[in-house]
């Protein structure tokens, strides 16, 4: 979601044995020499093919930075976005039978696509990756963080869960907006794009050599803050709504309303250990989502996922903002 910042966190952890070996095989591939250090090799372990989204358009800078900077680490990395900024449109889709999805290559390793985030990688991954599908798929560097109930709308997330929804681990990517000079509201995001190829590198060489680089149906939702601390924070998604809107009566016509949107500086946090804290305190937030909204203990048969994010949690620990 463009200047701010769909899917709610998986909070769901009865024990399984299904997840049991899952995440025993995951931890079973965690080398200890790839969570020693936040610093990325020159080239990574293990070349990625990467599927690359947003919400704010194909043409943003920050994804086509993002873009550059991971083939420069030594990946493939392509972008299928849309073709206009569709902020907040979280994990809607094009549901309409017969319509028309027009996309094309405007550029060589960019494609652009009349729809929502949610399509474009749908599309991409039924067209572009039909051969054989991305290791992984990247979206953001969104402008704008995506924490508390506002991820719950956020196109950059959104179309992470789409990832995850068929089967494809993603990482969704957002960089805090600072609100110290509105010339620069984001002077972090050198180092945001830094931190992104260090986690994606992690990624790739910390797991089972030509293996899931995630857990199946998992997204990490990763957000850097203005001014970071260093520290990178395991979170849970928070309830709070750092988010503003207003409906104010236009002139323009009788049942006009313009909206307008804001940071708000007052909202409160109930959750523990959240993202929306974190982000406060100048650490990077990582949360694992896997788009699953049921509440926890709701009913038997729910996935079990705790010892899958006990694993990732280690093949993270040791990065640095």
């Amino acid at each position: 979601m463009a200047m701010f910042g769909t899917a709610r966190s998986g909070r769901k952890h009865s024990l399984t044995l299904a997840a049991t070996a899952t995440a025993a095989a995951l931890l079973a591939a965690s080398a200890p020499a790839a969570v020693a250090s936040g610093t990325s090799p020159a080239q990574p372990a293990r070349k990625l093919n990467i599927l690359m989204s947003n919400d704010d358009g194909q043409q943003g800078p920050f994804i086509r930075a993002l873009q550059k900077s991971l083939k420069a680490a030594g990946h493939d990395a392509v972008i299928v976005a849309p073709a206009t900024d569709q902020s907040g449109k979280g994990t809607g889709i094009n549901a309409t039978p017969g319509s028309i999805v027009k996309a094309s290559e405007v550029e060589p390793g960019i494609w652009s696509v009349e729809g929502t985030p949610a399509d474009s990688v749908a599309f991409g991954l039924a067209n572009v990756f039909k051969d054989k599908q991305p290791d992984l798929v990247v979206t953001g560097i969104n402008p704008g963080q995506n924490i508390g109930s506002t991820a719950n709308h956020s196109g950059t997330v959104g179309a992470s869960i789409t990832a995850a929804e068929h089967g494809v681990p993603a990482v969704a990517f957002s960089a805090e907006y600072s609100q110290a000079d509105p010339r620069n509201p984001f002077p972090q995001m050198p180092q945001a794009l830094s931190f992104a190829v260090k986690l994606v590198d992690r990624l790739a060489s910390s797991g089972k050599r030509n293996g899931p680089v995630l857990p199946a149906h998992t997204t990490l939702n990763v957000n850097y803050p203005a001014k970071p601390t260093g520290k990178v924070q395991m979170t849970n998604v928070g309830e709070g709504d750092p988010l503003a809107v207003v409906y104010v009566k236009d002139a323009s016509c009788d049942s006009c309303y313009k909206l307008s949107l804001g940071l708000n500086p007052d909202f409160k946090e109930t959750v523990s250990n959240a993202d929306t804290t974190a982000i406060s305190k100048g650490a990077v937030s990582i949360s694992m989502l896997d788009g699953d909204w049921t509440v926890p203990g709701w009913q038997w048969g729910q996935r079990a996922r705790l010892l899958d994010a006990v694993g990732v949690q280690l093949r993270l620990a040791g990065l640095t903002a």
